[in-house]
């Protein structure tokens, strides 16, 4: 049979570029790209996230300095971000909390969170004595005081909602909360929608 007739061919064009396309995929890392439904190249490791066309740019996008760049910056906060959670969670495994019945991933998902959500800053500290000498309040140490107690509610409120999300609450987009159809409830179990209007 002939190289350019029948059906042979095809398959053998379409083969040639898989094993082509193979080839170009075996240097890049899996979870540096994500293939879009229409067949283009979105790469998740640069900020702006292009999105390239064939593997052939894909392969070239990669080996650009821009690229390198990218993924040693992302490279640094990935390890960063684990290395302070370990130091968390060695620091939380201390003899008296060993004794406690908390589980494991109870603790690691509580390291977690404070490491994600520690864009509080408690570095404005107030004076431990507010009223000056004449006896008057000093009115910018109780503001201090109200704005540490506000921070401190909304730590609560965020703590709060983590757990209900992870016991399977959601929420719908007018904020109230709701039960997942998927998800086993206790018959006892709190409604967020009561507690975290309370605390509000």
């Amino acid at each position: 049979m002939s190289v350019f007739g029948g059906e042979s061919w095809a398959r053998e064009a379409q083969h040639r570029k898989r094993r082509v396309d193979d080839l170009l995929l075996d240097g890049i890392d899996a979870a540096s790209y994500k293939k879009l439904s229409n067949g283009k190249f979105a790469c998740l490791i640069c900020p702006q996230n292009p999105i390239l066309d064939t593997l052939i740019m894909l392969s070239t996008h990669v080996k650009h300095s821009c690229h390198r760049t990218a993924a040693m910056r992302f490279r640094d906060r990935e390890l960063a971000r684990r290395e302070e959670v370990n130091k968390r969670v060695a620091f939380s495994d201390s003899p008296s909390r060993m004794t406690s019945s908390k589980p494991l991933i109870q603790q690691v998902h509580k390291v977690a969170s404070e490491v994600y959500c520690s864009g509080v800053d408690f570095s404005s500290r107030t004076s431990e004595n507010p009223v000056s000498e004449s006896g008057t309040c000093d009115h910018g140490a109780q503001r201090g005081v109200t704005g540490k107690v506000q921070q401190l509610d909304s730590r609560e409120r965020r703590e709060k909602e983590l757990k209900f999300t992870a016991a399977g609450w959601k929420r719908d987009c007018h904020g109230s909360w709701f039960k997942d159809e998927n998800v086993e409830f206790d018959s006892d179990e709190e409604d967020p929608n009561d507690v975290l209007t309370d605390t509000s």
